[in-house]
Parts: C-alpha cells; structure tokens; sequence
C-alpha cells in the first residue's frame, strides 16, 4: 500500500466540507496518512545511470526470490491444514512468477527507460495484468488479480517493510483509503488512527463491524477521495453527521474542539459505574459482553466493563499473518491476548472466513456469489484439518480458562452434527474428560427455524444478527448500494428474533451483532426475552446504564 500520486494538500487552503455516511460514531481531528493501491502508484520513480541498471537488475531479482520463497512456504502450511490443491494455486504463481523473472522484459525496461526497480515492476506489471483485463472472459481477468497480487508481493520486498503505510502510521493520524478489508482493520491501532475515511464502505460489512468494535470513527461514501485529500492535511471528521472538513477555519477548528471535550467528557461520565452488574428495574440481571478480536482489546473491554467475552473472532489472527498458524502458535497467541480475562468466560468462534474475508494465504476458487457460497461451516467441513488445528488449541486452553466453542454459519442440522463430531472426536484424543461448551451461531432463516433440531446437538446457542439481517432481507452487508435494505430492526428479523428466543426454551443464548448494541432497540430485546447480550467494547457502559433504566414488559401476542 503506497500513498496517492500526489503529496502536497489538495484543498488549496480554502475550508471544505465533504458529506458522506457514517459508519462508526465519533469525532477526530487528525493529519490526513493517504493510502492507495502498491500498484497503481506512480510517486516514486526517478532516473538512473546506465551503470545503475546492473544494481537495479539485481535487486529485482532478490525481490522476485523472496517472493518466490514467501510462496513454497504458503503452498507447505496450506498443504498441511488445507490440501495440496489449493496448494497448487501458489505453486502456479511460482511458476508465473519464473515466466515472468526468466523474460528479457524487465533488463530491457531497466535499459531503455533507466528508471528504478520500483518504477520498471510497476510499469510491467500494471501492463501485464491491464494485457489479461483486456481478454474476454473470467479466466483471463482473474489471471490479471493474479499477476495483480505477484507485483503487490514483489513491490514489498523491494521497497520493505518501512514502505507499508497501513503499518507506520503517525500517532493521531486520519487514514484516507480507497477500500477498507477487515485484514487492514484488524492491523490498526487507536492510538496511531484517529479516525477512518473511505471512499466506499458497506454500513453492514465485517470491516465496518470491526471499526465500530475499535471504535475508531470512520465515514465513507466519498468518490475520488483520494484526489481530494493531500498526505498531511489537517481533516476534522464529524462521523455522527458523517461529514469531513479540510483545511479549517480557525472558528471551525475551535468550535469542534469544543465538541470533542464535551465528547470525551460524556463518555469518561458513562464509564463510571460500567464494571458493575446491569440489572433492571424489577430484578433481572443481564449478561452484557464483548465482542472482541484484536490483542489490544481485551484491556479495553475489561476497561468498558465487560462481563466476558460473548464473541471472540478468532479470523482476526488469520488475516493478520502471511500463513496460516499452527495449533501451538494459535494457542501461544490466544493465551497471550485472553490471559487477562482470567475467570471471565470466552467464547471462542471456529474460523469464519469467505464472502468478505479472504485471508492473504488462501486463493479459494473464485465463486459468482461468494456471500451465498463456501464460507463459515461449510469451507471447515470441506477442511477439516483446519478445523482439528483450531480445536487442538481451543480445547488445550480450555484447561487454563472458562471457554466455549462456536461453530459459525450453520444452517444445517447435518452440518453441526459434523462439527460436533469432529469435537468430540479431538476431546477423545486429547484424552479429554472435562469437555468445554460447544454452540452454534444462528445467522441464516434457515437456522432460525431449525432451533429445535440444531439444539440437539450443541450446549448454547449465539444470534448472529449482521448475516442474519443480511440473509433475511437479501441485503448484501459489505454492499454500500443497497445500504438502505440492511435494515436489522427490520419486523421480519424481529419475528425471526421471536421465533429463536421461543425455540431454544431454557438453552443459554447469546445475542450478537449491531442490533444488540442498539439502545433504541434495547428494551424491545429484552421484552422478546434476552438476557445475554455481546457488543462491541464502547459500547458496553451505555448498554449496561440503560438496562439499569429499564422495566421490562414481555411481548405478548
């Protein structure tokens, strides 16, 4: 990821105000860190000598091997937890890769233009994958993604580590991108971002979800953003009204400041009483947790107040890494992110990866809907030695600390019963006698009226309402042009929401996604009959206050 083509600000001095939509509630003030595309950035090209072109020569060779290395390991540890077919995927970009490397192209582009190695991979490359585009067909345009990702990969180890803007961001900065992945959220940090702009962003999609978890405020809807915003441009982000403005006034300036005091003050206010149980007007205790990822969070949630953790996205430590982790490196990292939990209770979903979020080692086939294909349940069941490597390390924390296991996406009862299978089958050779929880998520129609036979085969229950919502009302949640459909206080979700709650009887159920953070909707849910609820961490103090508030009247009828 490499900063737009140009650097100097963009709104010649004169105040703007820009009108997008919100994602994650919030105000900011920040330096604007522009990031685009690695390949498509033309800022760092300059001349050279002809003498030079053997020292340029040779580092793009030791970029294409470190490359080509960086792939023998990926297709290896695929090989081990996937299979050697999708293994076969980064043995053809190797072999892409030496066609490429082997050709006189890059020599003579050296030669003939006597530009740097940076400026030669990206001209080659851009021609190569614009060539493919060109081609009709999926076959073709999908070889152009490839070629596409092999000069991302060799632009990374020409330029280094250092050059990754998404890894050195300024304290305090504002991120202006074209795309948001949930792979670039899970590596930021609140204290290096201070807010998020983006050029288009699904309100529903996991990395709007993971934003919000963060609470880093983020807005979106914003053609050509990135011609609109120079790298350090003062930028006031007002992600309540979903607006940005640049180069501002002084009164401007002065009076958002005195917004953001106040914004910090009410919420210190709100954290006052958060580590204290929420209990409601006539007696009933209810469970509020965290939905949690990233390693900096734990301490946050436990700051928020949290009663444990009702979600914990293990996918976070997937999209992170270049390779997929091995049952002790996964177990080292949960131990470590989880250990100051100490006796609160964790639940622990299995790997949800698909639909929005590809992870950098995995080229699964492409799909013609992939939020409609092979993710959650369905692509562990095809793998299972994914799934015994997640549960080896699961079950082996287990031991140390009050843990539950949550299998994603199910919509069937023969596929849960796979998974419990494979389970029990893992608690066996591990030699197991006390086994932890293992549950289900509910996020298809489909499981909510399965309740009853899904139940069979599982100790709990979570309501993932995001997919469910998505599913529902046929709304694609990473889909910023139906945006006005992903409606989860739509009456149809709601029934549904009946529907589990009278289902599940006595079973323990967990209510996750948006609307259990939603306070408009609070008393609603509680009245449905939901005592547990799982939301994302600063959201915790102002559940649990409003819960406080609140009478509950049952829904009849």
């Amino acid at each position: 990821m490499q900063p737009s083509s140009g650097t100097q600000p963009k709104s010649d001095g004169v105040e703007i105000t820009l009108t997008g939509v919100r994602i994650a509630s919030g105000l900011a003030i920040g330096s604007a860190w522009v990031v685009g595309d690695r390949l498509e950035c033309r800022g760092d090209a300059h001349p050279i000598t002809p003498p030079e072109v053997e020292r340029e020569w040779g580092r793009i060779r030791v970029a294409f091997d470190q490359t080509r290395a960086e792939l023998q390991a990926a297709a290896r540890r695929i090989t081990e937890q996937f299979n050697a077919q999708l293994a076969d995927i980064f043995r053809a970009h190797e072999m892409m890769l030496d066609g490429l490397l082997s050709s006189t192209e890059f020599l003579q582009e050296l030669q003939g233009s006597l530009v740097n190695a940076e400026a030669v991979v990206r001209r080659i490359f851009r021609r190569w994958q614009e060539k493919f585009h060109s081609l009709p067909g999926e076959t073709f345009h999908q070889r152009a993604d490839d070629l596409a990702d092999l000069g991302r990969k060799v632009l990374r180890h020409l330029e280094g580590k250092d050059a990754d803007r998404l890894q050195n961001l300024p304290a305090g900065s504002v991120l202006v991108l074209q795309h948001l992945l949930p792979s670039d959220v899970v590596a930021l940090s609140r204290r290096e971002v201070a807010a998020i702009v983006v050029e288009s962003l699904g309100h529903g999609s996991h990395a709007a979800l993971l934003a919000r978890e963060k609470s880093l405020p983020t807005v979106a809807d914003f053609p050509g953003i990135l011609e609109r915003i120079g790298d350090g441009e003062e930028v006031l982000v007002d992600a309540y009204r979903g607006e940005i403005i640049l180069a501002p006034e002084e009164n401007t300036r002065a009076a958002f400041h005195e917004r953001l005091q106040h914004y910090h003050a009410t919420l210190a206010r709100c954290k006052g009483a958060c580590r204290q149980p929420a209990r409601t007007l006539d007696g009933e205790v209810v469970q509020v947790e965290a939905n949690l990822g990233a390693a900096d969070e734990v301490e946050f949630a436990l700051d928020n107040g949290a009663d444990g953790v009702g979600l914990f996205r293990i996918e976070q430590l997937y999209l992170a890494r270049a390779l997929p982790p091995t049952a002790a490196e996964l177990l080292d990292e949960l131990r470590a992110i989880t250990s100051p939990l100490r006796d609160k209770p964790l639940t622990i979903r299995l790997l949800d990866i698909g639909g929005d979020k590809p992870v950098p080692f995995l080229r699964l086939p492409p799909e013609a809907n992939p939020l409609l294909g092979k993710r959650g349940v369905r692509l562990l069941l095809e793998y299972p030695q994914l799934v015994q490597t997640q549960l080896a390390a699961l079950l082996r924390l287990s031991q140390e600390q009050p843990l539950r296991v949550l299998v994603p996406m199910v919509t069937l009862e023969e596929d849960i019963q796979a998974m419990r299978g494979l389970f029990e089958g893992m608690c066996t050779e591990l030699g197991m006698q006390q086994r932890p929880a293992f549950g289900a998520m509910i996020e298809t129609p489909a499981a909510a009226l399965s309740v009853p036979a899904i139940a069979q085969h599982v100790d709990f229950l979570c309501v993932g309402t995001n997919d469910l919502t998505q599913y529902t009302l046929a709304a694609g949640r990473d889909d910023p042009t139906v945006t006005r459909y992903f409606r989860d206080t739509h009456s149809s979700l709601l029934r549904l929401l009946g529907i589990i709650i009278a289902d599940a009887g006595e079973m323990s159920l967990t209510l996750c996604g948006e609307l259990a953070g939603r306070e408009e909707m609070l008393p609603q849910l509680l009245a449905l009959g939901f005592r547990s609820f799982s939301v994302a961490p600063p959201l915790i103090p102002g559940t649990k206050a409003l819960i406080r508030s609140v009478r509950i009247t049952p829904v009849t009828g």
